[in-house]
């Protein structure tokens, strides 16, 4: 009994845990294809952040302890969108921050559907 107690419990705990990694796999899923992302430790203060490339288009995802904390760093995330064009957005406990330094995005479209299967994954 208290085996089965123990394996419901981590069951529990795995369906509930969160990483960048989610996020990464919704892109997959979406056609996108993410590549070279590194842990970079609290790139967002607060934060548990990896980054890399999307698509050709910089990415930082970041989950933070709450909400709060997350909303806290939004403007930390426009700073490192800098001069490029890019977004920065919250949801829930957690930040992305997309940018296109070198334009390979005029239209925008890759980058809204980022943010949208980013948006859907953390909800």
């Amino acid at each position: 009994m208290r085996r089965m107690v123990f394996a419901l419990g981590a069951l529990l705990l795995a369906g509930c845990s969160s990483n960048a990694n989610d996020v990464l796999d919704a892109w997959k899923a979406a056609g996108e294809s993410p590549s070279g992302f590194t842990d970079v430790g609290e790139k967002l203060p607060g934060g548990r952040c990896q980054a890399g490339k999307v698509s050709g288009l910089e990415a930082t995802v970041c989950l933070f302890d709450g909400a709060e904390q997350a909303r806290k760093a939004e403007e930390a995330g426009w700073a490192l969108v800098g001069d490029a064009v890019g977004s920065t957005v919250v949801s829930g406990k957690w930040v992305l921050v997309v940018a296109d330094p070198r334009k390979e995005d005029p239209s925008g479209r890759r980058m809204n559907a980022l943010v949208k299967a980013y948006q859907q994954k953390t909800r």
